[in-house]
């Protein structure tokens, strides 16, 4: 029996999901690895959870807790691991033309080498005959597109995982211990981990495919890093604005981060970046931690590269205690009265 393993019947407890997870399950890339991780799921929670798979060619397997087409809020965050890449994934959520130049940037960058190298092959082929030289031009331009879809997409996870999205992880499983089976005190909440949001937001957009209404109608709330940086930044949909839950979280959060070192910015997403599995549904709030540069900009680097190793339990116990506050969920009774 593992750490999280409980026998039948018992009492399902809470689990120190850091320590259960770093660095046992911290690479959730290939299936033998997502396999052992699911496997670890089921063992503590058993018929309350489920595996749903969704997508054609790339196949993905969304971790399902609890019922949430009863659920008043869904909770999410990705659990696949991403590949290891030489350079972060820079975000700057509040500085959009930052973000872009960046990865602008990043696409310059790959590109250059891509097309010298077809250059330099088409050059050195000036003296062959025209279909041989054109089929070895056009063969160096293939290969290296090949070479950056492998960069980015190949079999070669990243080691280290701590912030993208293993904080998430934890943060929705900390959740499902306290909150899962609480609809007597009025909360009707349900978790999903997503798959493959790595890979262009497939499981998010698969689930959300196969159930409309809860694409269209349920209220979903994902995390994604939360452990690297003291400044979280909470960005509401436009409808999800319009819920009571909203000023309610706004007003527990003033409560939660008074006089803590940690701040809870709670805004419209409107003006502002943050690519995650939120983008799936049409109501919802993405949930990330940032840092604060010297002029005052929020920005998220080290994903993606080994440098992911910042795991601030600090950041998912408040996370945990605020979305754990029962005044959260009245706000949805007030709402159907």
């Amino acid at each position: 029996m593992n750490e999280v393993e409980r026998p039948a019947g018992e009492q399902r407890q809470a689990v120190d999901w850091k320590a259960a997870i770093l660095p046992a399950y911290e690479v959730r890339k290939r299936k033998k690895q997502k396999d052992a991780f699911i496997g670890m799921l089921e063992g503590h929670f058993g018929d309350r959870m489920r595996v749903e798979t969704c997508g054609s060619v790339v196949k993905s397997r969304n971790i399902v807790i609890g019922d949430p087409e009863k659920a008043d809020v869904i909770y999410t965050a990705h659990y696949d691991t991403c590949a290891g890449l030489p350079f972060p994934n820079f975000i700057t959520p509040k500085s959009i033309p930052l973000y872009l130049l960046y990865q602008i940037v990043i696409a310059v960058g790959m590109v250059i080498p891509i097309f010298g190298l077809t250059l330099l092959v088409g050059w050195l082929c000036r003296g062959l005959p025209d279909l041989p030289g054109l089929l070895l031009t056009e063969g160096a331009l293939l290969l290296g597109l090949f070479g950056m879809f492998w960069l980015f997409m190949g079999d070669h996870p990243n080691p280290h995982t701590a912030n993208d999205n293993t904080s998430g992880v934890v943060t929705v499983l900390t959740l499902a211990d306290r909150l899962l089976d609480r609809e007597g005190e009025g909360i009707r909440a349900a978790f999903i981990l997503f798959d493959n949001e790595e890979n262009g937001l497939l499981g998010s957009m698969g689930y959300a495919a196969a159930h409309p209404e809860q694409r269209d109608r349920a209220f979903v709330v994902n995390f994604d890093c939360v452990s690297d940086g003291g400044h979280f930044l909470i960005l509401f949909s436009k409808p999800a604005e319009k819920l009571p839950y909203y000023a309610a979280l706004q007003s527990e959060a003033e409560a939660v981060f008074a006089g803590s070192d940690r701040i809870c910015e709670i805004i419209p997403k409107k003006g502002t970046i943050y690519p995650s599995d939120q983008a799936s549904f049409k109501v919802s709030a993405a949930i990330c931690a940032m840092n604060v540069s010297k002029r005052g900009i929020l920005y998220m680097d080290k994903i993606h590269t080994v440098k992911d190793t910042v795991f601030d339990g600090g950041n998912i116990e408040a996370l945990a205690g605020l979305f754990s506050s029962p005044s959260l969920y009245r706000t949805f009774d007030q709402k159907s009265a």
